[in-house]
């Protein structure tokens, strides 16, 4: 997975949101990337407290059609996620039917 150790490594210096203690490069997972979107689970060591996190990442000096469709310039905001947190509470199905019921709605 591309930038995944160096994002790695960039967390580390993030705290802890329950105690502030810094997170360990062995705890980090990174789950998936899709452009300059990851997908991260954070383990503390020193409390426990397990979080997941969406981190996106913002190379200055990229433009649209240098870096890829989706990945300069495009930002998930609070409201993105409050809004598919909302979707998938109501949902009732499986994966495939999500993308049934979204490819026959577009």
């Amino acid at each position: 997975m591309e930038g995944a150790d160096w994002l790695r490594t960039q967390l580390t210096s993030f705290g802890c949101a329950t105690c502030g203690r810094a997170y360990e490069s062995e705890r980090i997972r990174i789950l998936a990337q899709r452009d300059a979107l990851f997908f991260v689970d954070l383990s503390c060591t020193t409390c426990g407290s397990q979080a997941t996190a969406v981190v996106t990442i913002q190379s200055e000096g990229l433009d649209e059609t240098a870096a890829g469709p989706g990945s300069a310039g495009t930002s998930v905001s609070t409201d993105d996620v409050e809004s598919m947190h909302r979707f998938l509470a109501g949902f009732e199905g499986d994966v495939a039917a999500m993308f049934r019921a979204a490819s026959r709605d577009a």
